[in-house]
C-alpha cells in the first residue's frame, strides 16, 4: 500500500504532473474575468466606446494569434517547463494593472501583457497533459485541466472584487502575484521536464510554418468550431456585463453573474464529459451547440434572473466543449499536440476575441441587445464544418 501511494504522487507519476499541470492552469485562468470584470468601471472611467472596449478583446486575440503558433511549435520542440512557469506569472501582471491604468493605451499594454501570459501557458499546458498521461487517459485526463482553468475562471470575478475590497486596486498585483511565484518555484523543483507516457514522444519537427500549414489542414474543421465556442462564450462575458450595468447593477453584482457563469461551465463540463463518452463526442459537440444557441436567444429575450438563468445555460454549455474538441485535435495529430492545442485552443480563442470590436460597433449602433443576438446565432454556424470530411473521419 505505502509503495503504491508514493507511485500515484511521486514527481515522475503521471497523476503528479497532471496534478501541477492542472495547478497551473486554475492559476493562469483565475485572472481570466478581470477584464469583463472591471469592463463597466474602464467604461465609465475612462470615458471610451462600447467599441473601443470591444478591441481590449480584439487585442487579445491578435496576440494570440501571432504568439499561439509560435510557442506551440517551441513547445512540441521542447520538454522544458518554461512556458507553464512564466506564463501565469506575466498573466496575473498584466490582468491586475488593467483597472489601474491611467490612459486607453495602458489599458491596452496591460491587456497585452495578460494576453502574452496566456498565450505562452496553454499550448504547452494542454499539450503537455497528452504527453504525461496514457493515451486511453487523454480524454478524461483533458477534461480534469480543464476543469481546473474553468473553476479559475469561476472564481475570477469574485477573486477581483474580493481583492478590491480588501487590498484596494493599488496592492492587488503585489497581493496576487505570491501564491503564482511559489506554484512557479515549485513547478521548476519538481517537475524540470514533461515526461511521455502516452508514447507520442517529443520528435523532431518541421519548420514553423510547414508544421503550421500540415497541422491546420487536418484539424482545420475543428479550428472553427473553437473559434465559434470561443467568440461566442467571450461575446457573452463582454457584452452580457454591459447589459446588466445599463440596468444599474454595480460590479459585484457583475462579479457574481460571471461566477454563476463559469460555476456552471465547471459542472456541465462533468455533465456533459459523461454524455461524451456514452454517446460519442462528435454528436455531443453537435447537440451541446445547438442547445447553447436556443438558451443564449431565449436569455436575450427575457429579462431579470430568467435572462441570467438562460445566459447562464446556454455559456456553460457552450464552454463544456472544450476538452472535447482539444482530445479531437490531440488524437487527429498526436505528434504534434502542442501546435493541435495552440490551433483549437489558442488561434481560435484569437480568432472568437477578434469579433469584439465589431460586435461593439454594433452594440454602439444598434443597441447591446443587437450584438447578443449575434452571439446567440454563432452556435448554428458550426453544424457545416461538422459535415466536412476529416471532422467525420476523426476518431470518436
Amino acid at each position: 500500500m505505502p509503495s503504491k501511494t508514493y507511485r500515484l504522487y511521486s514527481p515522475e507519476s503521471s497523476g503528479f504532473k497532471l496534478s501541477l499541470l492542472s495547478a497551473g492552469h486554475f492559476f493562469n485562468d483565475l485572472y481570466a474575468s478581470f477584464l469583463p470584470t472591471f469592463i463597466p468601471t474602464l467604461i465609465s472611467r475612462l470615458g471610451i466606446t462600447m467599441a473601443q472596449a470591444g478591441f481590449f478583446s480584439t487585442f487579445l486575440g491578435v496576440i494570440h494569434i501571432i504568439f499561439q503558433p509560435v510557442i506551440g511549435y517551441l513547445s512540441d520542440r521542447s520538454s522544458n517547463p518554461w512556458l507553464i512557469i512564466w506564463g501565469p506569472i506575466f498573466t496575473c501582471l498584466g490582468a491586475t494593472m488593467i483597472p489601474l491604468a491611467p490612459t486607453y493605451g495602458f489599458a491596452l499594454f496591460f491587456v497585452g501583457l495578460w494576453g502574452f501570459g496566456s498565450a505562452m501557458f496553454h499550448p504547452q499546458g494542454h499539450g503537455g497533459v497528452g504527453h504525461v498521461v496514457p493515451g486511453e487517459k487523454l480524454t478524461v485526463s483533458l477534461a480534469l485541466f480543464a476543469i481546473a482553468g474553468t473553476a479559475g475562471v469561476t472564481a475570477s470575478p469574485l477573486f477581483a472584487v474580493a481583492l478590491v475590497n480588501t487590498v484596494g486596486y493599488r496592492l492587488m498585483p503585489v497581493v496576487a502575484i505570491i501564491p503564482v511565484l511559489l506554484l512557479g518555484l515549485f513547478t521548476w523543483k519538481t517537475m524540470p521536464s514533461l515526461s511521455h507516457e502516452s508514447g507520442s514522444a517529443i520528435v523532431p519537427q518541421k519548420g514553423l510554418f510547414s508544421t503550421l500549414k500540415s497541422v491546420f489542414a487536418i484539424i482545420y474543421p475543428i479550428w472553427a468550431i473553437s473559434s465559434v465556442r470561443d467568440a461566442t462564450s467571450q461575446g457573452v462575458r463582454m457584452f452580457f456585463p454591459i447589459r446588466i450595468a445599463s440596468e444599474g447593477a454595480g460590479i459585484t453584482f457583475v462579479g457574481t453573474v460571471l461566477f454563476l457563469m463559469m460555476l456552471g461551465t465547471t459542472l456541465s463540463m462533468l455533465v456533459i464529459g459523461r454524455i461524451a463518452d456514452i454517446c460519442g463526442k462528435k454528436r455531443t459537440l453537435a447537440m451541446i451547440m445547438g442547445v447553447s444557441s436556443l438558451c443564449l436567444f431565449a436569455g436575450r429575450a427575457a429579462g431579470g434572473w430568467t435572462a441570467i438563468l438562460f445566459f447562464v445555460l446556454g455559456t456553460s454549455a457552450v464552454n463544456a466543449t472544450m476538452p472535447i474538441t482539444a482530445a479531437i485535435a490531440q488524437e487527429m495529430v498526436p505528434n504534434s499536440r502542442g501546435m493541435a492545442s495552440s490551433i483549437v485552443m489558442g488561434l481560435s480563442w484569437g480568432v472568437g476575441n477578434m469579433l469584439m470590436a465589431p460586435f461593439g460597433k454594433i452594440g454602439d449602433l444598434y443597441g447591446v441587445d443587437a450584438t447578443l443576438f449575434i452571439v446567440a446565432l454563432l452556435p448554428l454556424l458550426t453544424f457545416p464544418f461538422l459535415m466536412t470530411k476529416p471532422f467525420r473521419e476523426a476518431k470518436d
